[in-house]
């Protein structure tokens, strides 16, 4: 209680998991949202090159079934990065230096846990890096 988890709870080599939100990116289209390779130049194609197809069968079964990848909201979830490698950290100013893809967009906040599909290395500080809070502050 009143203690503070730092950067010194990291060390360099150590794999970590990053959770942050996504860049949200609107109503997209098939092409974007879910890599489609579009339809052809020709052959009678003549509006829609961009779209996603065809979006079922005939009279049998005569729906759509459920999780059909379509055209709609992209972006602005929660995605979780894993096994990222810390390269430096620096717990007096509270940097961290992460190689890799880290979610969000410039700026944002994001979430920093140990990876949990790689094993903790030696000498990691455990259970975390507390900076306790002194008694005046409290």
């Amino acid at each position: 209680m009143g203690a503070e988890v730092t950067a010194g709870h990291f060390i360099p080599g150590q794999y970590v998991d990053v959770i942050g939100f996504s860049i949200g990116k609107g109503f997209a289209g098939a092409m974007k949202r879910h890599n489609f390779g579009g339809l052809r130049a020709s052959h009678g194609v003549s509006i829609s090159h961009r779209s996603h197809g065809s979006t079922g069968q005939r009279q049998s079964p005569g729906k759509t079934f459920k999780n059909k990848k379509m055209a709609g909201h992209l972006g602005g979830e929660r995605v979780t990065t894993q096994s990222l490698e810390v390269i430096t950290t620096d717990p007096e100013r509270g940097v961290l230096m992460i190689k890799g893809s880290v979610p969000g967009s410039p700026g944002g906040f994001v979430l920093i846990k140990d990876a949990v599909k790689r094993k903790a290395p030696e000498g990691l500080p455990f259970p975390a890096a507390l900076r306790q809070a002194s008694r005046a502050e409290a």
